[in-house]
C-alpha cells in the first residue's frame, strides 16, 4: 500500500499524515502497536470471566488462534525481515514482540506461582509456548486438512492440552 492510498483511505493530505508521522515505518508501527494493545485488552476482558487457570490457557489459545490470520501480523513479519532498521525502529519491534508475549507470560507466571505448573524458567516457558502457538498456526494454515478457522482453533486447543500434560505439576511427575 502506498502513502497516497493511505491518505486517500484516511481522507487526509500527505502533509497532514507526515505532520503526525515521520515516515511510513512510523505510521505502520503505530497501527501495529494499537492493534496489539487492543488484542491484549480484549484478552484481559475475556480472561476475567474465567476463574480456572486451565480454562484460561485454552481460552488464550483460542484468542491467539482467532487473531492468527490478522494481516498486520504477516505485514509485521515481512517488515521486520525486509531491511536493516534504525535502532529506534528495532527497539520498537522488540517492544511489540514483548507485548505480544505478555498474555502468555502472565498466565504462565500465575501457573508456576500457584503450583499448577512445574517450576521452571518463566522466560523459557514463554518462548516455548509462544513458539508452539505460532508454529501450530503456520503449519495448520498451510495444511490441506485445515478447512476453517475452527480447525486452527482446534489445533491450538490440542497443542495446549498436550503442553499442559507435560507442564502440569502433580503427584504423577
Amino acid at each position: 500500500m502506498t502513502v497516497n492510498e493511505v491518505c486517500a483511505a484516511a481522507k487526509v493530505s500527505k502533509g497532514s499524515l507526515y505532520h503526525h508521522f515521520d515516515s511510513k515505518d512510523e505510521l505502520f508501527l503505530y497501527i501495529v502497536e494499537a492493534d496489539t494493545v487492543q488484542w491484549l485488552q480484549e484478552w484481559e476482558v475475556k480472561q476475567q470471566g474465567i476463574a480456572d487457570i486451565e480454562q484460561r490457557f485454552y481460552a488464550l489459545a483460542e484468542h491467539y488462534a482467532n487473531d492468527f490470520q490478522n494481516p498486520l501480523i504477516r505485514a509485521l513479519e515481512e517488515f521486520s525481515r525486509s531491511k536493516e532498521h534504525a535502532d529506534e525502529i528495532t527497539e520498537r519491534l522488540s517492544q511489540l514482540y514483548d507485548m505480544s508475549l505478555q498474555a502468555f507470560r502472565s498466565l504462565l507466571s500465575e501457573g508456576i506461582a500457584a503450583g499448577y505448573l512445574l517450576d521452571g524458567s518463566l522466560e523459557d516457558y514463554v518462548i516455548i509456548v509462544c513458539g508452539l502457538m505460532e508454529g501450530v498456526g503456520k503449519v495448520s494454515e498451510l495444511s490441506l486438512l485445515t478447512k476453517q478457522p475452527m480447525d486452527i482453533q482446534r489445533y491450538h486447543r490440542e497443542a495446549i492440552r498436550l503442553l499442559l500434560l507435560g507442564l502440569r505439576a502433580g503427584p504423577e511427575k
